[in-house]
């Protein structure tokens, strides 16, 4: 799916949601090289030529470093939609589930959900 396709078709989720009785919220949308490298450095120790020494699968938040691995966020095919309350204080799983919205996604030609990040929606 290109980055239009992806646009589109997410937007219309997002709506979908809306219509359905749920509040989603973007999260992260189109991430920066630098800011991809510091979320992969999250659970990660460093050597002082920058290879990965210490990994804690427990805390880290991605396996794409943003240079060799190159993350769908930065190529802007990738979201993170989160849920808030009804009040809008807090951040809530969905009514539906993610199960159910990661199914309808798929059926508009989403890639599949990733179970350790299920916020994560990608084209």
């Amino acid at each position: 799916m290109n980055r239009v396709d992806f646009t589109r078709k997410i937007s219309w989720l997002m709506v979908q949601m809306g219509m359905e009785g749920e509040k989603p919220i973007e999260d992260y949308c189109k991430r920066s090289d630098e800011e991809q490298y510091r979320l992969y450095q999250i659970g990660r120790e460093f050597d002082n030529n920058g290879n990965v020494i210490k990994e804690d699968k427990n805390k880290t938040v991605t396996n794409c470093d943003g240079k060799k691995n190159v993350s769908a966020h930065q190529r802007g095919r990738a979201k993170d939609i989160l849920f808030i309350s009804a009040d809008g204080k807090r951040v809530v799983a969905p009514k539906r589930g993610y199960d159910y919205w990661h199914r309808r996604w798929e059926r508009m030609g989403g890639k599949p959900a990733i179970k350790w990040d299920q916020a994560h929606f990608e084209g």
